[in-house]
Protein backbone atom coordinates (compact mmCIF):
# COMPACT_ATOMS: atom_id res chain seq x y z
CA UNK A 1 0.00 0.00 0.00
CA UNK A 2 1.37 3.57 -1.14
CA UNK A 3 0.29 5.90 0.51
CA UNK A 4 1.07 9.84 1.42
CA UNK A 5 0.03 13.50 1.45
CA UNK A 6 -0.98 15.35 -1.73
CA UNK A 7 1.46 15.85 -3.80
CA UNK A 8 4.20 13.84 -2.50
CA UNK A 9 4.12 11.15 -5.70
CA UNK A 10 2.59 8.80 -5.17
CA UNK A 11 0.71 8.37 -8.64
CA UNK A 12 4.43 9.16 -9.83
CA UNK A 13 5.62 6.31 -8.05
CA UNK A 14 3.07 4.01 -9.93
CA UNK A 15 3.74 5.25 -13.20
CA UNK A 16 7.85 4.46 -12.38
CA UNK A 17 6.66 1.11 -11.29
CA UNK A 18 4.58 0.15 -14.14
CA UNK A 19 7.26 1.54 -16.78
CA UNK A 20 9.31 -0.79 -15.05
CA UNK A 21 6.84 -4.00 -14.65
CA UNK A 22 6.28 -3.14 -18.58
CA UNK A 23 10.19 -3.49 -19.44
CA UNK A 24 9.84 -7.20 -17.54
CA UNK A 25 6.72 -8.07 -20.12
CA UNK A 26 4.78 -8.83 -16.62
CA UNK A 27 1.06 -8.73 -16.91
CA UNK A 28 -0.57 -6.43 -15.01
CA UNK A 29 -4.25 -5.00 -14.50
CA UNK A 30 -6.37 -2.09 -12.48
CA UNK A 31 -6.21 1.29 -12.86
CA UNK A 32 -4.10 4.24 -12.45
CA UNK A 33 -5.42 7.53 -12.11
CA UNK A 34 -2.26 10.54 -13.52
CA UNK A 35 -2.67 14.05 -13.14
CA UNK A 36 -4.32 16.39 -15.89
CA UNK A 37 -2.12 19.53 -16.23
CA UNK A 38 -3.23 22.58 -17.95
CA UNK A 39 -0.74 25.76 -18.31
CA UNK A 40 1.26 23.96 -15.74
CA UNK A 41 -1.71 23.90 -13.02
CA UNK A 42 -2.94 20.07 -12.07
CA UNK A 43 -7.09 20.76 -12.94
CA UNK A 44 -7.99 17.06 -13.38
CA UNK A 45 -7.70 13.48 -12.82
CA UNK A 46 -7.81 10.43 -15.11
CA UNK A 47 -8.69 7.41 -14.84
CA UNK A 48 -6.68 5.00 -17.12
CA UNK A 49 -7.18 0.84 -17.41
CA UNK A 50 -3.98 -0.68 -17.59
CA UNK A 51 -5.25 -3.73 -19.69
CA UNK A 52 -6.88 -1.72 -22.80
CA UNK A 53 -4.97 2.15 -22.38
CA UNK A 54 -8.02 3.32 -22.19
CA UNK A 55 -8.88 6.41 -20.30
CA UNK A 56 -11.40 8.99 -18.80
CA UNK A 57 -11.38 12.03 -16.61
CA UNK A 58 -12.27 10.60 -13.04
CA UNK A 59 -12.51 13.99 -10.94
CA UNK A 60 -12.20 18.06 -11.81
CA UNK A 61 -10.75 20.65 -9.68
CA UNK A 62 -13.72 22.22 -7.95
CA UNK A 63 -12.83 23.21 -4.49
CA UNK A 64 -15.88 23.72 -2.43
CA UNK A 65 -18.30 21.63 -4.26
CA UNK A 66 -19.44 19.90 -1.50
CA UNK A 67 -21.89 21.01 0.36
CA UNK A 68 -21.80 18.50 2.80
CA UNK A 69 -17.49 18.47 3.20
CA UNK A 70 -16.48 22.14 1.24
CA UNK A 71 -12.89 21.06 2.28
CA UNK A 72 -13.29 18.63 -0.44
CA UNK A 73 -11.43 19.77 -3.80
CA UNK A 74 -12.04 16.78 -6.12
CA UNK A 75 -15.37 16.44 -8.33
CA UNK A 76 -15.63 13.16 -8.95
CA UNK A 77 -17.65 12.36 -12.38
CA UNK A 78 -19.88 9.35 -11.30
CA UNK A 79 -19.45 7.66 -14.88
CA UNK A 80 -16.06 7.31 -14.92
CA UNK A 81 -16.33 5.93 -11.39
CA UNK A 82 -18.73 3.45 -12.38
CA UNK A 83 -16.53 2.40 -15.30
CA UNK A 84 -13.41 2.30 -13.44
CA UNK A 85 -15.12 0.07 -10.98
CA UNK A 86 -16.10 -2.38 -13.90
CA UNK A 87 -12.76 -2.41 -14.48
CA UNK A 88 -11.39 -3.41 -11.21
CA UNK A 89 -13.64 -6.01 -11.25
CA UNK A 90 -12.85 -7.29 -14.39
CA UNK A 91 -9.02 -7.26 -13.40
CA UNK A 92 -8.48 -10.65 -12.51
CA UNK A 93 -6.57 -12.95 -12.56
CA UNK A 94 -3.68 -10.76 -12.85
CA UNK A 95 0.13 -10.88 -11.69
CA UNK A 96 0.27 -7.46 -10.43
CA UNK A 97 -3.02 -5.02 -9.89
CA UNK A 98 -3.08 -1.47 -9.67
CA UNK A 99 -5.66 0.20 -7.77
CA UNK A 100 -4.84 4.17 -7.98
CA UNK A 101 -6.36 4.82 -5.30
CA UNK A 102 -8.80 4.61 -2.81
CA UNK A 103 -10.59 7.22 -1.06
CA UNK A 104 -12.97 8.52 1.07
CA UNK A 105 -15.51 7.01 -1.35
CA UNK A 106 -14.62 3.85 -0.95
CA UNK A 107 -13.80 4.07 3.20
CA UNK A 108 -16.04 6.10 4.45
CA UNK A 109 -19.45 6.24 1.72
CA UNK A 110 -18.94 2.36 0.19
CA UNK A 111 -19.30 4.28 -3.25
CA UNK A 112 -16.47 4.63 -6.05
CA UNK A 113 -14.82 1.47 -6.45
CA UNK A 114 -16.23 -0.71 -3.92
CA UNK A 115 -15.35 -3.61 -6.01
CA UNK A 116 -11.18 -3.46 -4.87
CA UNK A 117 -12.32 -4.56 -1.86
CA UNK A 118 -13.56 -7.88 -2.21
CA UNK A 119 -11.03 -8.09 -5.40
CA UNK A 120 -8.27 -7.52 -2.60
CA UNK A 121 -9.80 -10.30 -0.36
CA UNK A 122 -9.79 -12.81 -3.48
CA UNK A 123 -6.02 -12.75 -3.75
CA UNK A 124 -5.84 -13.92 -7.62
CA UNK A 125 -2.84 -11.82 -8.06
CA UNK A 126 0.67 -12.35 -7.18
CA UNK A 127 1.44 -8.84 -5.88
CA UNK A 128 -1.18 -5.31 -5.73
CA UNK A 129 0.24 -1.93 -5.90
CA UNK A 130 -2.66 0.47 -3.89
CA UNK A 131 -2.89 3.86 -3.58
CA UNK A 132 -4.40 5.13 -0.20
CA UNK A 133 -4.52 8.83 1.08
CA UNK A 134 -2.67 9.41 4.44
CA UNK A 135 -5.53 10.64 6.08
CA UNK A 136 -7.55 6.83 5.23
CA UNK A 137 -4.25 5.23 6.13
CA UNK A 138 -6.25 4.00 9.64
CA UNK A 139 -8.91 3.10 7.59
CA UNK A 140 -7.08 1.20 5.05
CA UNK A 141 -4.54 -0.64 7.85
CA UNK A 142 -7.79 -1.84 9.44
CA UNK A 143 -9.43 -3.24 6.05
CA UNK A 144 -5.84 -4.68 4.83
CA UNK A 145 -3.80 -5.79 7.88
CA UNK A 146 -1.43 -7.78 6.06
CA UNK A 147 -0.42 -4.96 3.86
CA UNK A 148 2.82 -3.38 3.49
CA UNK A 149 2.54 0.67 4.14
CA UNK A 150 5.22 2.63 1.80
CA UNK A 151 4.98 6.37 3.11
CA UNK A 152 6.30 8.56 0.28
CA UNK A 153 7.06 11.98 2.13
CA UNK A 154 8.93 13.88 -0.70
CA UNK A 155 8.87 12.74 -4.63
CA UNK A 156 12.47 12.62 -4.04
CA UNK A 157 12.61 9.29 -2.96
CA UNK A 158 10.59 7.91 -5.68
CA UNK A 159 13.70 7.20 -7.54
CA UNK A 160 14.87 4.70 -4.68
CA UNK A 161 11.20 3.90 -4.09
CA UNK A 162 10.92 2.20 -7.12
CA UNK A 163 14.41 -0.15 -7.46
CA UNK A 164 13.42 -1.28 -3.72
CA UNK A 165 9.86 -2.01 -4.32
CA UNK A 166 10.09 -3.53 -7.95
CA UNK A 167 11.75 -6.91 -7.07
CA UNK A 168 9.20 -7.40 -4.17
CA UNK A 169 6.29 -6.81 -6.91
CA UNK A 170 7.25 -9.16 -9.88
CA UNK A 171 10.35 -11.96 -9.43
CA UNK A 172 13.11 -11.00 -11.53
Amino acid sequence: MITGKSGAGKTTLVINLLSEINRLGVKKTGIYSPARIEKGIKTGIYAVDLSTGRKGLLAIHQPGWDNENPTREWKMNPEVLRWGDDVIRNSMPTTVLVIDELGYLEFEKNKGWTSAFRILDDGDYKSAIVVVRAGLLEQAQEKFENAVVITIENPREIKDLTIILLPQLVTI
